[in-house]
């Protein structure tokens, strides 16, 4: 089951794997998107009726990590460094008291990850 599918105001497809709490599995939304990726490129949600009166971008899905600052599961950042390129993702972490009303705390995309590499030494700086 998928958390949140829903479509940006540019007509993009987003997925948004919500967590509550630190979880053994912090990538399970890559699996979603991809199953989305894959029925997007079909052009099954327009033909099966989904989104209705909405033009869908050709664009692939965006990923969207969402959970309680605190409880992001440490291995996140870690995980992220191996997602192809091609998926575009943000992981956010709300206000640890979100369930009185979600505001986001930090946010993460792949540009804030990038590591940088000494051609010298071959180490990361």
């Amino acid at each position: 089951m998928i958390d949140v599918l829903t479509v940006t105001r540019e007509g993009r497809l987003a997925v948004v794997e919500l967590k509550a709490a630190e979880d053994i599995h912090p990538l399970q939304g890559l699996d979603y998107w991809s199953r989305v990726a894959r029925h997007h490129a079909r052009g099954e949600f327009q033909r099966f009726g989904y989104f209705l009166g909405r033009e869908l971008s050709r664009e692939r899905p965006l990923l969207f990590l969402v959970a309680p600052a605190l409880h992001v599961h440490p291995a996140t950042d870690t995980l992220l460094h191996y997602i192809s390129r091609e998926i575009e993702w943000g992981v956010v972490g709300i206000d640890e008291r979100w369930r009185d009303g979600v505001r986001a705390v930090f946010r993460k995309r792949p540009r804030d990850m990038e590591l940088k590499i000494d051609p010298r030494s071959r180490n990361c700086a």
